[in-house]
């Protein structure tokens, strides 16, 4: 046999040998690629999905947000993005939003994510709500916040909430609910003639001597948070949250020229520093700048606020404020400065409750509202000063003005992110 025929079987051997080991090495460096060029497919459509489910979490609380109501329809939102499905659960305030891509497969694209939606403010019931204590002297008729519907027409009627204690001065004060009888409704198209508050929601204090279910002490009252929808500690942020306009008053005796000096169409919230002694003229040029208006939000922070009116109609909300107390003060020396009401708010026989008994006289060193005169508002006051006296001296009529109310509400009404409700990992 030739050694050179030999020698070149050898040589192809080892090459086709060669060559097989390259092409084993090839397919598994293909397999590979193939695996990785499969994954990095399913991550793209992984991250498709995780942005189209993202997009609906957008899309749908835009839509909570406008109509403010966690409620609302979200159909736009699934209509503009396909295989998408939104949902809403609320439990205790909180809604939470979720949003499917893909729910139907439950393959690769598939990505659910939630978020935490927690309801704004405006939520509150009641023509007064209060977290201080209430002193009312005289009559007081109330046409009152329909609140909740029990049965057909017949209605939850709200007048008054307080946290702490309510005084009623001696056997000449009464509180009345009028029921819905008035000229103007508590909302537009409500019926006044066909609904009815329940029976054991209105209130005739003087012929029933007790206080029916529409006046109700609420001890875990938290005004500034069901209004604002933030904590009391937050103040500053709802300050200056842009909504409000920031007034300093420095004469409290011209507070009303100043008020009124700046209400405007553009300026519809102030947030009004000091002391502020509003007399019939101050509170006539206020009212009627409300009217002009059509409603404004006067919150007064951290100063005496006293009201003198003699059938003035002012249409907005009182939102009297202190985000801090001092106990022990006494707030007599701060109302000398007011020269119309001092006198008065001094007297010892301006607190004398119901049970013929001289109330504790600390309660007049604690007064920092008085209100005076035949005053007809409409709209709401929220007293928000815990462990002070707000004190009602004034026969008049309170109407609710629900639709008003719910305008003006409104800004601090929208639905907010729950922060860390969501991470993306």
């Amino acid at each position: 046999m030739n050694k050179h025929q030999q020698s070149g079987m050898t040589t192809l051997l080892i090459t086709s040998m060669l060559l097989i080991v390259a092409l084993l090495f090839s397919l598994a460096s293909y397999k590979n690629l193939f695996y990785q060029i499969k994954r990095t497919q399913n991550e793209v459509l992984a991250r498709q999905a995780h942005w189209a489910a993202e997009g609906g979490l957008e899309c749908g609380f835009a839509e909570i947000s406008n109509k403010s109501d966690v409620n609302t329809s979200l159909v736009k939102c699934t209509e503009v993005i396909e295989n998408l499905t939104l949902g809403v659960v609320t439990n205790d305030g909180k809604s939470v939003l979720t949003s499917e891509k893909n729910k139907e497969y439950k393959k690769i694209g598939y990505k659910k994510i939630a978020k935490t939606i927690v309801a704004g403010g405006a939520k509150s019931s009641g023509v007064i709500k209060s977290s201080a204590d209430l002193y009312l002297n005289g009559d007081h008729a109330y046409y009152p916040d329909p609140n909740i519907e029990i049965s057909n027409k017949n209605w939850m009627c709200s007048l008054l909430r307080y946290k702490n204690k309510l005084y009623l001065h001696k056997d000449s004060t009464n509180i009345k609910s009028n029921g819905f009888i008035h000229d103007f409704p508590p909302y537009n198209g409500f019926n006044t003639t066909d609904n009815k508050c329940d029976d054991e929601y209105l209130t005739d204090f003087k012929n029933k001597s007790k206080f029916s279910k529409d006046v109700s002490q609420e001890i875990n009252m938290d005004l500034f948070k069901e209004t604002f929808g933030t904590e009391r500690s937050d103040w500053q942020q709802v300050k200056n949250n842009g909504i409000f306009e920031s007034v300093v008053i420095t004469d409290p005796t011209t507070c009303g020229t100043t008020l009124a000096d700046n209400i405007s169409d553009k300026n519809r919230y102030l947030w009004i520093s000091g002391d502020c002694f509003l007399d019939h003229v101050g509170i006539g040029l206020v009212s009627k700048k409300s009217q002009d208006v059509k409603g404004v939000f006067l919150l007064f922070h951290q100063g005496l606020l006293s009201i003198g009116g003699v059938h003035d109609k002012f249409l907005g909300v009182i939102y009297h404020f202190e985000h801090e107390t001092i106990n022990n003060r006494n707030n007599l020396f701060a109302w000398e400065k007011d020269i119309n009401n001092y006198s008065t708010i001094s007297k010892d026989d301006l607190y004398i409750p119901l049970d013929h008994t001289q109330a504790d006289k600390s309660i007049q060193k604690r007064v920092v509202f008085y209100m005076y005169g035949s005053f007809t508002p409409s709209g709401g006051f929220m007293f928000d000063t815990p462990n002070q006296v707000s004190y009602f001296n004034i026969a008049t009529n309170f109407s609710f003005n629900g639709e008003l109310l719910s305008e003006l509400l409104e800004p601090f009404g929208k639905p907010k992110w729950q922060q860390g409700s969501w991470h993306d990992f």
